[in-house]
């Protein structure tokens, strides 16, 4: 059975920094290629896990890692950054592997900060030359700006498609033809996505990766055992030629295909082992000011100051709680405003498709009140999210204060058909448009789908191009999932939960303001809703 990767969330220096863990032993920190993040090592963090903790970070700039400050990124600092990190988590001298952009950090990072590593396993450490960064690189680290009718997300398929066709992407020259197959839509879909997470900060630690000159220097300089590798087909093959040849540090090529996890465990069981074993590399709960992971892989953003009353708020869904934000932000001057990623929608994975959708996303809320020690709080559920406020409002709460819900849904066999349709991977990258178009039509009409007059909208929807991109972004990272919250919502009846609701019950409309919001917003008992205004 595979082991459960969980992530974590270290404040450091004032810098948000994601990572992904799994397994128990002495640990290993592994550092991604660009532009992807932790997500890219999925299997390898799998086989690890087997004999070691796994630890992958996302670097500076990537993933849900923030940026270093742009004038002063180099891979030496993107190393020292990752030994923070290392140091914020306690890890003692351990193992490091690196792939590519990741190889150079290693790289640097065992010269630089020796003290924190044991051994290296560098996957295509970039060696280019001056006149290969001339020539390869004009145009590369193109920028990605959202349209605001959608048309990046075409455009960005085809990058990345031809990212896999050809080095450089942009050459389209039968010279530079990678010696791979036409990559299959999963393997385009998971470089996008990543690419997506990471589009707006990439370039510049990506940039400093292509251009590292130092990698000849770092390599003769490096006293920590070291082992280079690269699969045959990886561009990057040729460059293993120009290390310079050193005792501690030798060379494999790697197999392509299944077998490269496996030879890349064999390779890590090779390197010298650090004394400590570390179990649980989990960050300070609160350690960052803005988000948090709660048990579970609970993803959520918080607003405003806890010292404020808390206001716990459960997003509607075909969505993620990133569709609150503006709502949020409004709320968060006079309240203390948690907003998980309810499980199966945005970041907040799903464990097990067996359990009722609706109860595991009330356990979820349950499990971000402890986790973040809510002594007193309310919970606003919104469409689909106040059917799941609706259950653990009969289940009962001792620190839920109050239980407030818009736009509740009703059932009706037609709309949970149409809600939330399945989302097939495409060749041609249909599916972001897909889900971009349903996302944008929900701030046309209620629900999405309907398209008359009589659903349009009376509020204003927001039409911006970043803000319809993150939507888009956020209910594809769980595009295999996200259908369950919404069709259970909407097949749901909440009459019998909201009759042995044991606390306060407010029904909102959708013409409810902030202001209406706030005024229910009380850490006082008031009387529960009369059972003749329930649905």
């Amino acid at each position: 059975m595979s082991p459960v990767i969980r992530r974590g969330l270290l404040s450091v220096a004032g810098r948000r920094v994601h990572y992904r863990w799994a397994g128990d032993g002495p640990p290993v920190v592994m550092l991604h290629g660009s532009p992807g993040d932790s997500e890219m090592f999925t299997a390898e963090i799998t086989a690890f896990a087997r004999d070691y903790t796994a630890i992958a970070f996302d670097t500076p700039g990537f993933g849900l890692s923030e940026p270093l400050p742009e004038e002063g990124i180099s891979v030496t600092a993107l190393a020292g950054a990752t030994a923070a990190a290392m140091a914020a988590l306690g890890l003692p001298p351990c193992r490091v592997y690196g792939s590519h952009t990741g190889a150079a950090i290693g790289l640097e990072l065992g010269v630089g900060w020796p003290e924190q590593v044991s051994g290296l396993l560098l996957e295509g450490v970039p060696l280019f030359t001056t006149a290969e960064m001339a020539d390869l690189f004009t145009g590369y680290f193109a920028p990605m700006i959202a349209d605001p009718l959608g048309g990046h997300l075409t455009s960005t398929w085809i990058r990345f498609r031809d990212q896999h066709t050809w080095f450089p992407w942009l050459s389209r020259d039968v010279r530079r033809l990678n010696k791979l197959d036409r990559p299959t839509p999963a393997e385009i879909d998971h470089w996008v996505s990543m690419f997506y997470r990471s589009c707006r900060n990439y370039a510049p630690a990506y940039r400093a990766a292509c251009f590292y000159g130092d990698g000849q220097r770092a390599a003769a300089a490096l006293r920590r055992p070291a082992i280079h590798v690269a699969a045959a087909t990886d561009m990057l093959h040729p460059h293993m030629a120009r290390l310079p040849e050193r005792p501690q540090q030798s060379r494999a090529t790697l197999p392509d295909g299944p077998e490269r996890a496996a030879a890349l465990l064999a390779h890590l069981r090779a390197l010298p082992g650090g004394p400590g074993v570390i179990r649980h590399p989990v960050g300070p709960v609160g350690s960052d000011p803005a988000l948090c992971i709660a048990p579970g892989n609970v993803f959520v953003r918080c607003y405003g100051t806890p010292d404020n009353l808390a206001l716990l708020l459960a997003h509607d869904s075909p969505g993620t709680g990133l569709a609150c934000q503006d709502l949020a932000r409004a709320l968060a001057e006079r309240f203390y405003v948690v907003v998980p990623d309810l499980p199966g929608c945005g970041e907040t994975q799903l464990l097990s498709d067996e359990s009722p959708i609706l109860e595991v996303a009330a356990d979820a809320l349950r499990t971000v009140a402890v986790h973040l020690e809510l002594r007193r709080y309310t919970l606003l559920g919104l469409g689909c999210g106040a059917a799941v406020a609706a259950i653990l409002a009969s289940q009962g709460d001792p620190n839920l204060a109050a239980v407030l819900l818009r736009d509740l849904p009703r059932p009706d066999p037609a709309t949970a058909a149409a809600i939330a349709p399945d989302i097939a991977l495409s060749a041609e990258g249909a599916h972001w448009i897909q889900a971009w178009l349903m996302l944008r039509d929900g701030q046309i009409y209620r629900p999405w789908f309907a398209g008359t007059v009589a659903t349009q909208r009376r509020d204003q929807g927001n039409f911006d191009a970043d803000f319809l991109h993150d939507q888009t972004c956020a209910l594809l990272r769980q595009r295999a999932h996200y259908h369950r919250l919404p069709r259970a919502a909407w097949q749901c009846e909440t009459t019998a939960s909201l009759r042995a609701a044991k606390v306060p019950v407010h029904l909102l409309d959708e013409a409810s303001s902030t202001a209406d919001v706030a005024a229910l917003v009380t850490p006082q008992p008031s009387p529960v809703v009369p059972t003749s205004a329930l649905p």
